[in-house]
């Protein structure tokens, strides 16, 4: 039975951090649910982002269909949603750093409001728009892909697909790349054209402290690039797959200690007390299945 693997840029992200814990993560959950429904141990932080998310989607579809929050109702609602994290986790923290969160994405939200394509849609500039389902997932040949934007705006014969990311990471190479994964996602979904040209794409994260935008206009190339890389991320993670089968102690570590201390698989893990130790144990391990091999 060939194993189905999934892309996401979630995943993706884990896998080249850790292949060992995207494993851990993804290789035991069943495919037949969607986006995995593990829940893991994530810092406070984290469920605070995943609040906000989930508030924001919220919201935008308040505001599609012409409701408006106040200050106290987005505040009450931030407050429910990331109560509602906490109590799916073994997390107990005190009522000042709950409050201290809160503020936070408070004050994320007050800046994310000032963004142009925001304005605009509250403004009504755009009559035509939809909020979309990130957890929704495309079939593009063997695989399974979730790479759904958050917004689709139609300006000007053009569809903007724009994303949020709650806490964006410094910019690197593969950003237009994962930009241009919403293109497979539209183009496979159906409601949309076929023609790359036709879309421009809008990635908008926090980082240090404001809001970034990047725009990216997609074509021919680009997308078809795209694809040529995101299969060479599902070949790795099957790959991965199949050799866990084998022998899990042998999976590769964390790139780095920094991954390791905000893993909730630490606990159970070589790598979670002295990564440089454990990397020394498993090539001493490697060598020793090698030499058994070469005698049998």
């Amino acid at each position: 039975m060939v194993q189905k693997i999934e892309w996401s840029r979630t995943r993706r992200d884990l896998f080249l951090k850790c292949p060992r814990a995207w494993y851990l993560r993804y290789g035991h959950q069943t495919y037949s649910s969607g986006i995995n429904e593990f829940q893991t141990s994530r810092r406070p932080w984290d469920l605070m982002l995943r609040a906000m998310k989930e508030i924001l989607v919220e919201r935008l579809e308040d505001m599609r269909e012409g409701k408006q929050w106040s200050p106290l109702l987005l505040e009450h609602q931030l407050k429910f949603s990331l109560q509602k994290q906490i109590k799916q986790t073994s997390h107990n923290i005190s009522k000042r750093y709950f409050e201290a969160l809160l503020r936070y994405a408070n004050h994320r939200f007050a800046m994310l409001w000032r963004c142009r394509i925001i304005r605009q849609l509250e403004q009504r500039k755009y009559p035509c728009w939809y909020v979309l389902d990130r957890t929704e997932s495309v079939p593009i040949g063997t695989r399974r892909i979730y790479a759904s934007p958050d917004l689709a705006v139609l300006i000007q014969n053009r569809w903007h697909l724009v994303r949020f990311d709650m806490q964006s990471a410094p910019k690197k190479t593969s950003d237009e790349f994962e930009a241009n994964a919403m293109v497979l996602w539209a183009k496979h979904h159906g409601g949309f054209p076929q023609r790359e040209y036709s879309y421009r794409l809008h990635t908008i994260g926090w980082r240090r402290g404001f809001w970034h935008t990047e725009t990216f206009q997609p074509n021919k190339q680009s997308v078809k690039q795209c694809y040529k890389l995101l299969e060479y991320d599902c070949n790795a993670m099957l790959e991965v797959h199949q050799y866990a089968h084998s022998n899990l102690a042998l999976l590769p570590l964390a790139n780095s200690k920094k991954t390791c201390e905000s893993c909730s698989f630490r606990a159970r893990c070589p790598g979670g007390e002295n990564l440089v130790i454990a990397r020394h144990e498993q090539t001493m391990l490697e060598l020793a299945q090698q030499s058994a091999s070469s005698k049998a």
